[in-house]
């Protein structure tokens, strides 16, 4: 019962034709992007520098008392300043004691040759004591590496001996007053990262989600849009849920797109290259090591690329598939009920779903292989961070804060990463949707507006002439077959003829719901293909024998386009042809709300209310699909008299199954397997006792057919 599925056969766009579509709709919102792509760069440098602040109130201030220091006298410490400033050592003065001045200096800018007038210095702790030691300021981390000779205030290290000097609480707390004041500084500065953070964070977030508000809103209207122009033959091939998932689902998977994953992705790279930059500056030895698994994640990227735009795509097919069938199923249920196919259609249902779960279990299968390799990749990294790093804190050649803040920007750089993996899951879904998404929009309309088209005039006449047209559904199919016929101004034409001769397709050319191969159609002496669609329909219209319905009330179904028609017009047309009781007894009039596809309507009422648009519609050419069909026959002949008195001065085409709805035509035309076989009207055509004539007699069961004079 299900259409055949051709989604997954279509060719594949390239991403970068994808990105460039996507981007086009994103466009007019660039300032919404680029504000939030700004509030990224602060929180990006926030988080950030976190931890390098943390790097520096260890390695400054916490740990800074055992920083090396230089020393001297108190007349001589300006000279020392602009001597370290010439070398372009960094230092800071930090203490005053005994008339001495003293420099704390970067371990990394430590001078290898004291400077004249100066002397080394550390302070070091020694069985909760701390000394100064004068002479030497490298530090040492191992017992075995000094000796304390406490009788000479002397340390013997490495073989050198260093007088040494200990100092009192008061004296220690001297060298840490800087300290104090900085950790306050940078506690203070780490505060307002975080609460700048997350006010830029908040500020984000809203923005993302106005952007992918208005993206999906303008691809929904985009797709609507694009949907309206389509040509009747595109709705014959592509299934109703096929064409609801692209507005629902695939236009969703945009959304995370656009108001997720574009800036965080920019967000994540930012904050990889910036750790990446300072994990170089701090250690370049250090982040190599680190960044050792970086090549293999690359490779597993790489890999599931393909793997994952495979399994999305899938995932979406089946997905449509299964909404197909679903809304096939519940618009179609007092079929299946009636022929008793619900075991079957549940068995189908239940092949289409199996499927769709096996496609969804295969997904989360690889992405929960994917995303913990990444973090697998990650606590490596951190691994081998922590047996160099900390080996290299306990032979003196690395800092313990600048250790600290690696294992803080490994997690960073792995944790972006992750989130990368995560994006990358989202971006292979949004290409895979907006993949569907594009064909769709690329399917180029077969019925097309002219260029330079041609006006109508308010009123048209409604001489309509087939000149030699062949129209085909499928190529070389040919449903029609050398049609020709004149419809004079003002003439009711009867079309009939057998199931499948071509009688409703005629309908579909004169529309332009379809248009034809071969041939010319006029309306007026003008080829409706020079005519503005618009313009050629809003002068024809027609009554279906199963008219479609829309959600709203009974006055919204009967107006239409036509909002200058007010409800009093609509009930006065009603009582001329004495249908207005029919509405009046639905449960709120003209008001009721009639669901989805007029659920409260019985068949007739839809036809009468079929009719009711016509008649408010007032169209110059006035088309009869079997409109009568559902019509009890006591209302059937009040709406046969109104008929009548509509198709007075107005071309009127009637497609019949019912012969006596077309007795009183001007001229009837008779279809057989897309060719006229006969034209005349009732009586002619009685008396050549051929098509039409046998027609009658079927109908009448082989009674005889008396010929009206």
């Amino acid at each position: 019962m299900i259409r055949n599925e051709k989604e997954g056969n279509h060719p594949k766009m390239a991403d970068r034709q994808l990105a460039k579509g996507m981007l086009s709709f994103a466009k007019p919102y660039w300032k919404l992007i680029l504000f939030s792509i700004l509030l990224t760069g602060f929180i990006v440098t926030a988080s950030l520098a976190q931890p390098f602040i943390l790097k520096i109130a260890i390695d400054s201030h916490i740990n800074g008392l055992y920083n090396p220091m230089i020393s001297t006298q108190q007349s001589k410490a300006h000279i020392v300043k602009e001597l370290l400033k010439k070398d372009d050592i960094s230092f800071k003065e930090i203490a005053i004691l005994d008339h001495n001045v003293y420099f704390r200096l970067n371990p990394s800018d430590s001078p290898f040759q004291p400077i004249s007038g100066t002397q080394k210095v550390a302070i070091v702790p020694i069985k909760n004591s701390y000394y100064l030691v004068h002479g030497w300021n490298k530090g040492f981390n191992q017992s075995k590496d000094y000796k304390v000779n406490s009788r000479n205030n002397e340390i013997k290290i490495i073989g050198h001996s260093y007088p040494i000097t200990l100092l009192h609480s008061k004296e220690v707390n001297v060298f840490r007053t800087n300290d104090y004041q900085g950790l306050i500084y940078l506690g203070i500065l780490y505060l307002l990262l975080i609460i700048g953070s997350a006010l830029c964070t908040y500020f984000q977030n809203n923005s993302l989600q106005f952007t992918g508000q208005y993206v999906i809103y303008d691809f929904r209207k985009a797709l609507f849009r694009h949907f309206s122009r389509l040509q009747m033959s595109f709705y014959r091939q592509n299934p109703i849920g096929r064409l609801v998932t692209r507005v629902t689902h695939d236009v969703e998977s945009l959304n995370q797109l656009y108001s997720q994953v574009i800036v965080n992705l920019v967000k994540e790279v930012l904050i990889l290259v910036g750790i990446l930059i300072l994990m170089l500056y701090m250690s370049v030895k250090l982040t190599l090591i680190c960044f050792l698994v970086i090549p293999v994640i690359g490779i597993v990227t790489f890999y599931f690329k393909k793997v994952l735009r495979t399994t999305q795509r899938n995932l979406r097919t089946l997905l449509s598939r299964l909404l197909s069938f679903l809304a096939e199923n519940l618009s179609g249920m007092s079929v299946i009920q009636l022929f008793a196919r619900e075991e079957k259609q549940l068995q189908m249902f239940n092949e289409l779903n199996e499927r769709h779960y096996r496609a969804g279990m295969r997904q989360t299968i690889i992405n929960s292989i994917f995303n913990p390799s990444i973090g697998l990749f990650g606590n490596i990294s951190l691994s081998l961070l922590v047996w160099y790093g900390g080996g290299s804190v306990l032979d003196g050649g690395i800092t313990f804060g600048t250790v600290y803040a690696f294992t803080h920007y490994v997690r960073q750089f792995f944790e972006p990463l992750r989130g990368l993996a995560d994006r990358f899951n989202q971006i292979q879904a949004a290409l895979a949707s907006a993949e569907r998404i594009f064909e769709t929009l690329e399917t180029k309309p077969t019925i097309l507006n002219p260029v330079h088209g041609k006006t109508l005039p308010d009123k048209v006449h409604g001489n309509i002439v087939f000149h030699n047209v062949w129209f085909a559904y499928e190529k070389d199919d040919w449903v029609l077959k050398d049609i020709h016929f004149t419809i004079k101004k003002g003439e009711t034409v009867g079309i009939v003829g057998a199931t499948g001769a071509g009688k409703s397709s005629i309908i579909q050319l004169v529309n332009r719901f379809y248009d034809n191969q071969k041939g010319i159609i006029t309306l007026d002496g003008i080829n409706i293909k020079d005519v503005h669609l618009n313009d050629l329909r809003k002068h024809i219209g027609i009554i279906q024998q199963d008219p479609f319905v829309f959600s709203g009330s009974v006055y919204e179904n009967i107006r239409l386009n036509h909002r200058h028609v007010s409800n009093e017009d609509i009930i006065k047309a009603a009582k001329s042809v004495n249908i207005d009781s029919f509405f009046r007894m639905l449960p709120e009039g003209y008001e009721t709300m009639l669901g989805e596809e007029g659920t409260v309507l019985s068949a007739g009422q839809k036809q009468l209310l079929a009719f009711l648009r016509a008649m408010i519609a007032d169209n110059d050419v006035l088309i009869l699909d079997e409109a009568t069909a559902n019509i009890d026959t006591e209302t059937e002949i009040a709406v046969q008299d109104t008929l009548k008195e509509m198709s007075k001065n107005r071309t009127t085409i009637i497609i019949a199954h019912r012969l006596s709805t077309i007795q009183h035509a001007d001229k009837i035309i008779v279809l057989d397997k897309g060719r006229i076989v006969e034209m005349g009207n009732h009586q002619q055509l009685v008396r050549n006792q051929s098509a039409y004539y046998q027609l009658c007699v079927n109908q009448n069961k082989g009674t005889r057919v008396k010929e009206k004079v």
